[in-house]
This record gives structure tokens, sequence and C-alpha cells, in this order.
């Protein structure tokens, strides 16, 4: 496979959790469970944390990851993840050609899944390719995986040339809120006790 990175966009600032992306999940930081499940995949050349905390800067640096200072005006709150991406890669003298961008509270998402997203995005030529919960169809709010030109390109991330990859609901929460954050360690202990 060509030259692939993980981007992990993990800011300072929540507001319904404070603290959201460093909280301790089951005695780490939450963080930590993106960073070692992309880099115990062995998909990635590299995987950058961007964010604007130093608090999450050492966290990441704690783990392995590579620390990446996003600009001030890449920083609030409308500002999506594939900007993100965007501009971090943009100031790449060598670009690699793919980049998976993982969501920073993803403690459920699984090695397995992320392949299954590389090797569906190589196999059809596809642009985009995201995890989405099963049932009922949605985003399941862990990964996407993009041609560097297309996310450079600004295109968008749900078209004619995006590709889905299937999570089981048991393994799919999107953390946004408390209740989701206990959802997400209720998941979490069943697959611990499933293993």
């Amino acid at each position: 496979m060509r030259h692939a990175i993980a981007v992990i966009p993990a800011r300072g600032g929540s507001r319904r959790i404070p603290g959201k992306n460093i909280k301790s999940f089951f005695g780490k930081p939450i963080l930590a469970y993106s960073i070692q499940k992309a880099q115990d995949s062995g998909l990635f050349d590299a995987v950058v944390v961007s964010t604007d905390s130093s608090a999450i800067a050492a966290v990441a640096h704690g783990y392995g990851a590579l620390v990446y200072f996003r600009p001030e005006d890449f920083c609030a709150d409308e500002v999506g993840t594939q900007s993100v991406a965007s501009q971090y890669l943009r100031q790449l003298i060598t670009r690699p050609s793919y980049a998976c961008v993982i969501y920073a509270t993803a403690p459920l998402m699984r090695i397995a899944d992320l392949r299954a997203g590389r090797d569906l995005l190589l196999q059809r030529e596809y642009e985009f390719v995201f995890g989405v919960q099963a049932s009922p169809l949605q985003d399941a709010g862990q990964f996407y995986w993009n041609s560097v030109p297309a996310l450079l390109d600004g295109k968008p991330l749900v078209g004619d040339r995006t590709g889905l990859i299937p999570i089981p609901s048991g393994h799919v929460c999107d953390i946004n809120t408390m209740d989701d954050w206990r959802e997400a360690e209720r998941l979490f202990l069943q697959m611990e006790i499933e293993k």
C-alpha cells in the first residue's frame, strides 16, 4: 500500500463534556484508545494528533503519537474534521496518498473495521470510506478513510465515490453527552466480556 497516515483531531474546548478528549475512560485518557488502535493496526506510517491544547498534546506524546498544533482559525466549533485534516496535510512537504481521520473519542473502534475501510478504499478506488452503524444506518463517529487528493480538493464526504463499512451497533457510540459516555462504558464492558 502507498503511504498512509492517521489524523486524530482533538480540540481542547469541549463544552458538553469538559476535557472530553482526555477524560479518563477505564483508567486511561479516552484519546489513548484511538491512538493505540491506529498504532496497533499497522496501517499507518504516522499517527498525528491535531490539537490546540498542551494537555492533549502531552497525552498524545505520552502514547507515542506525533502532535501538530493547528492554527487558531481551525479551532472553532464550526470547523469540521475534513477542514482540520486538510489543513494539516497541506503544510506537509511530502503528502501521503491516503489518510484516515480517526475520532478522538472512539474507544469501541475495532482494528478489523479500520482494515476493512482501507481495503474497500483501495479495491473500489473510492474517494472516501467511513464506518456506519448498520441499523439504523448512520455515521458511527469513529473514522473515515480518504484519498488525500479528494480531501484537499474539498470533495464532499458523501457522494457517488463513497463507500460504507457497516459496524454492529454493539460497537458504536458517538460520544457527545454524558449519557453517551455512560452508554460507551456499558458497551465497552460488554466487549471486554465477549473477548
